[in-house]
């Protein structure tokens, strides 16, 4: 079951995500402020999130930062009631992977978290290219002539490909 860290300061909204969320099989942990929400994923760390922009005592930009850099592996969403796209924008760049405007019903949500849940469609075909051109490299014996000739490639563009391979994992 997968740990969803949802932070909403709203009493009746956060209790009705909870049910929501429990009963499509995720295991809550409620939070209604920025320092409820980086105790609860201090000391358990989500692989979701579901955090509101405005909170109490801070910005909810804070909790992803925070996740973003404790635990990369967390995919958060963000909600607001007050959205603009500076603030989108923002979010984005602290690490959301999603930003959702109030009112959004059920299963906007549960899309939007089964969605972040799903591995990234850029990388999946980087990392693919990436180990078919090292796999055609090596059969080749290192020869970039021949591997671009298999690959159907210019040499040069082979070169180009080879220098700008993402990183592998």
């Amino acid at each position: 079951m997968t740990t969803l860290l949802v932070v909403e300061d709203d009493v009746g909204y956060r209790n009705a995500l909870v049910d929501t969320l429990t009963a499509a099989g995720f295991v809550v942990l409620p939070a209604g402020s920025v320092r409820d929400a980086l105790q609860l994923s201090r000391a358990q760390a989500p692989e979701l999130a579901l955090i509101d922009l405005r909170l109490p005592d801070g910005s909810g930009i804070e909790v992803v930062r925070y996740l973003a850099a404790a635990a990369p592996a967390c995919r958060s969403v963000v909600l607001s009631g007050h959205a603009t796209v500076p603030t989108a924008v923002e979010a984005m760049r602290a690490g959301a992977v999603d930003f959702l405007t109030k009112p959004v019903g059920g299963p906007e949500i549960l899309a939007a978290l089964r969605d972040a849940l799903e591995p990234t469609t850029a990388e999946s075909l980087d990392q693919i290219e990436r180990t078919h051109i090292l796999s055609v490299l090596q059969a080749c014996g290192g020869n970039i002539t021949e591997a671009a000739r298999r690959l159907g490639l210019y040499r040069r563009t082979l070169q180009r490909k080879l220098q700008k391979l993402p990183p592998g994992r």
